[in-house]
């Protein structure tokens, strides 16, 4: 519908602050010339778009014009609770995100066969209970800047103390991370909560100076390849487009006799060749020379124990 499409538009230009008339075009999969009779519908609505040319140009809203309303359609808002319930669960002690959920409950009253259609579980199958304590005390740590006292198990399974200074807590890729500045390592880190063992609340805290979102991913992706290498594996047919389920589509190359070449880069260490060998024979490495090697021995290592 045209008045969905305003309203969308609307958002995605106050958002993003500068919008260009293709880019809206593409996204709502229109012509570039109902972009802008659409554009002037909502200058005659009586909002403030204006346009800027050339490079870097394009619609924006001018100064002192807010866009304080949701306008969700019912559908978006049913798949909205959905989530929402979920982390009504997860954070139950927190009053401000109960009080969220209660007032945009208010607003979008919902009938019980509408939201029967969503369920959407963000805890972990072995931490549930201590998921829920961890977010407490991680959502405290946070509004109240004290720090986080904890044991940590890394890659390599060895298990240190560790002092954080906590930013936030993210779900991602079906994990649950708190993100944090670690005293011990004097850098940022991302912790993944199950291997957080004994949390604890400690001493308040200076808050840092604030860093943006493009320049904490920046600062992961650096930390994650200066300590990985770069692997090419190779998966046999039968295996196939099961692939999609551990890789990203665009990595995966299919040859001639119908095997899969995977080329990325993975932490150099013993957990990734635990990861290999998950794929059991399916899977072969195939450079570098040196893991290659290195399989082999873990996997020798490995028979031992079958040895009688």
């Amino acid at each position: 519908m045209r008045v969905e499409r305003l309203l969308s538009m609307l958002l995605i230009i106050s958002q993003k602050g500068t919008v260009t008339g293709k880019e809206l075009a593409e996204h709502f999969e229109v012509s570039l010339r109902t972009i802008y009779r659409d554009i002037e519908k909502l200058g005659e609505a009586g909002v403030p778009i204006a346009a800027i040319g050339g490079k870097g140009g394009g619609y924006y809203i001018m100064e002192q014009y807010n866009v304080d309303n949701l306008f969700l359609n019912e559908e978006e808002a049913h798949t909205f609770m959905a989530v929402m319930d979920n982390l009504n669960v997860l954070f139950g002690k927190n009053k401000l995100f109960n009080d969220v959920v209660l007032k945009f409950g208010q607003t979008y009253k919902q009938e019980r066969r509408a939201s029967d259609k969503w369920s959407i579980n963000m805890s972990h199958f072995s931490m549930e209970d201590e998921l829920k304590e961890y977010l407490v005390l991680m959502n405290a740590a946070i509004e109240e800047s004290k720090l986080l006292v904890f044991d940590y198990i890394n890659r390599r399974l060895e298990v240190s103390e560790r002092t954080v200074e906590p930013m936030q807590f993210a779900f991602s890729r079906g994990e649950w991370y708190l993100v944090a500045f670690c005293r011990s390592r004097q850098d940022y880190r991302r912790f993944k909560l199950v291997r957080i063992h004994n949390l604890k609340l400690g001493s308040r805290f200076e808050p840092r100076e604030s860093v943006s979102k493009e320049r904490m991913n920046q600062i992961f992706e650096e930390g994650y390849y200066r300590r990985s290498m770069k692997v090419t594996l190779r998966f046999t047919p039968r295996i196939g487009m099961q692939l999609t389920e551990h890789f990203p589509r665009e990595k995966m190359k299919e040859t001639e006799d119908g095997h899969y070449i995977i080329e990325d880069y993975f932490p150099y260490e013993e957990g990734l060749m635990k990861y290999i060998l998950s794929f059991g024979k399916d899977c072969e490495v195939v450079d570098p020379p040196v893991l290659r090697e290195e399989m082999k021995k873990y996997v020798a290592k490995i028979l031992i124990s079958y040895n009688d």
